[in-house]
Formats: structure tokens, C-alpha cells, sequence
């Protein structure tokens, strides 16, 4: 088998191929943090009911999720510069990184805002009107009573968008962007070795699942514990006043 599969050659291969790893690192932090963040407040906006807003949420949220990524990368990387070319706004020197972050960041900002969504109105009444007893306005009640309980309700399947988001970034190869699947292709174009590339690339991102995972039980732990206490603290606080 030696001679059809080169082991040396993919061991000598596994580090310059991470030295593109920080394009979908950088690509899945940003696009979590500013997704979830994203998600949130068109979760919180569709769950009020506020008029127009959540209508046109709807469409954007259903769009999202109902389209394949791979459209929605090609829409809006070549679709955007193109419109606002048409307005006399040029693109050339906006990095092509940026339009890809705007797509991952819209496209786990919809999923996000589904999860948290549920989430939100499995919450109880009985702690919404617990909030309400404590004087807590709108927004301190979801800041410090359903939001908490939501997100920590949230984090499995939060866990799960994002490691498919991650997974999704071996896409981008498709508009020019060099990650570590682009690099095992043009090492492989060179070498006629891409058996070994991709078995590499396998191994990097089975390792980027297992440690996203291994954060999401961390944060699951450490939220659950953190929202009992609150809950706790809460219910003394109510019965005291009661």
C-alpha cells in the first residue's frame, strides 16, 4: 500500500497545512460571537412581536435557513460588490475575508435566533412574573432572569450550529479564500498527493469538533451551575418580599 498511499508525505505535510488553519479559526470566533450576538436580538425582536421588524425577520431567518450556504456565499461574495458598483461604491479593496464573514455571520445569526427563540419561550411564566415582582423592567427581566435560562438551554444545539458552520468553511475554496482546503488542493495539484492532504484535512477538522465540543460541555456545566444560583437567589428574594 506504500506506494499508493505515502504516510511520510502526510506527516511532513500536517503542519504547512496548519499554517492555514487560522483563516477558519478566525472566520468560525468572529462569525460565532457576532452571529449568536446577531441571533439574540432577532430572537428577542420575534418573540415581542414587534411590527414590521419580525415579518421581514421571518423572511430573512426562513431565507437563511432554507437556501443552500454554498448560494448564499456565492450571493452575496460575487452578488454585493456588484450592487454596490452600481451605486458608485468599489469593493476592490475590501478583502474577500470580509464578504465571507458577512455570509457565516448571517447565516449562524438565523439559526442562532431559531434556538434562542425556543429557548426563550420555554422559559416559564413563573419566572417572567418573578421578574416582574422584583420591579425588573423589560430589559433587566432578560438580561437577568430568561436570557440566562435561555442560553444555558440554548448551548447544545448552539454547540452543534457552530461546529456545522465550521465544517462549512471548507467552502470557501470556492471564491479564492486559501484555507486549509484550498491548501491541501494546490498541494495537491503539485505533488499528485491528495489522498494524504485530505486524510489531513479529516484529521484537523475531527480535532476542531472534539475541542468545540469540549467547550460546549465545559460552558454547559458552568452555565447551569451559574443559572441555578440566579434562580436561587431569585426565589429567596421573592418569598422575602412576599
Amino acid at each position: 500500500m506504500g506506494q499508493y498511499f505515502d504516510v511520510a508525505y502526510m506527516v511532513k505535510s500536517f503542519p504547512i497545512l496548519l499554517t492555514s488553519l487560522n483563516i477558519t479559526l478566525t472566520i468560525t470566533i468572529v462569525a460565532t460571537i457576532l452571529g449568536i450576538l446577531l441571533g439574540c436580538l432577532i430572537a428577542i425582536a420575534r418573540v415581542n412581536r414587534v411590527p414590521v421588524l419580525k415579518q421581514a425577520l421571518t423572511v430573512y431567518v426562513s431565507f437563511m435557513r432554507g437556501t443552500p450556504f454554498l448560494v448564499q456565499l456565492f450571493l452575496i461574495y460575487f452578488g454585493v460588490p456588484e450592487i454596490l458598483s452600481h451605486v458608485g461604491i468599489s469593493t476592490k479593496n475590501v478583502p474577500g475575508l470580509l464578504f465571507v464573514l458577512v455570509v457565516f455571520t448571517l447565516h449562524i445569526g438565523a439559526y442562532s435566533s431559531e434556538i434562542l427563540r425556543s429557548s426563550i419561550l420555554t422559559v416559564s411564566q413563573g419566572e417572567k412574573e418573578a421578574a416582574m415582582s422584583l420591579g425588573m423592567t423589560s430589559f433587566q427581566s432578560y438580561r437577568r432572569i430568561i436570557l440566562p435560562q435561555a442560553f444555558t438551554m440554548a448551548i447544545p444545539p448552539l454547540i452543534n450550529s457552530v461546529i456545522g458552520m465550521m465544517k462549512g468553511t471548507s467552502l470557501i475554496f470556492n471564491v479564492g479564500v486559501v484555507d486549509i482546503m484550498r491548501r491541501a488542493d494546490l498541494m495537491g495539484a503539485n505533488s499528485q498527493r491528495s489522498l494524504e492532504l485530505f486524510v489531513d484535512v479529516a484529521i484537523i477538522y475531527g480535532l476542531l469538533v472534539l475541542i468545540i465540543s469540549l467547550i460546549g460541555r465545559f460552558l454547559e456545566r458552568r452555565y447551569t451551575i451559574s443559572e441555578r444560583v440566579a434562580r436561587m437567589t431569585a426565589n429567596r428574594t421573592v418569598a422575602s418580599k412576599g
